[in-house]
């Protein structure tokens, strides 16, 4: 599913992807909120999603796109790069599954999009590799001080990879309830009150599942 409010976007992607006979555009829009109805609808494996607005509107929005009121099973790749390794460790973990400039080349964009369908992550171009500690400041004990149980600390490393509960839950062989508990348990004691500081938190401290 193509979601870009640009129409030059919308139809040069479209243009590029019908091309490969691995894929399928099932489906345009413009309006990201429009296109939540039909992502539940449709269920695509793979969502791109560009505002005018930048990163963090791009996430945002694919954020909705792959909710529990979209497709929660769908992986998202957003129309802006990733410019550094903050940015990368920040989509990551909400949810993101790479980050493109839809100038590249056509076939890194049809690789790209091949691989997040098949579990992978992709950034292109290359961010540039920043000290993640200078810059994320997440406060909070040790892993060790927090005497975080194993199954804690498999759950934040999976969360510092950008999975879903659902997804987390598959590779644990868990109920997602039991996930959400788990998670729910491990932000408190490492004190971080939502997902993504706790996955900041994750990667932070080396914790990757």
């Amino acid at each position: 599913m193509l979601v870009a409010e640009q129409s030059v976007t919308r139809a040069g992607l479209r243009s590029i992807l019908t091309a490969a006979p691995e894929l399928r555009v099932v489906s345009s829009f413009g309006n990201p909120k429009k296109a939540v109805e039909a992502s539940r609808e449709e269920q695509p494996e793979v969502i791109l999603v560009g505002t005018r607005e930048g990163l963090t509107a791009d996430a945002a929005a694919a954020q909705r796109l792959v909710s529990v009121n979209g497709a929660p099973g769908a992986k998202a790749i957003l129309l802006h790069p990733a410019e550094t390794s903050v940015e990368v460790s920040q989509v990551l973990t909400g949810g993101v599954h790479g980050c493109i400039d839809p100038a590249v080349d056509e076939e890194q964009i049809i690789r790209a999009v091949t691989t997040v369908a098949l579990g992978g992550a992709v950034f292109l171009p290359a961010p540039k590799v920043q000290p993640v500690e200078q810059k994320l400041a997440i406060d909070g004990p040790s892993p060790a001080e927090a005497s975080l149980t194993e199954r804690e600390r498999a759950v934040l490393g999976k969360l510092a990879r950008g999975l879903s509960n659902a997804e987390i839950a598959t590779e644990l062989f868990l109920a997602e309830a039991t996930v959400k508990k788990h998670l729910t348990q491990a932000m408190r004691k490492i004190g971080q009150p939502d997902r993504l500081r706790a996955g900041l938190y994750a990667y932070q401290h080396g914790i990757f599942g």
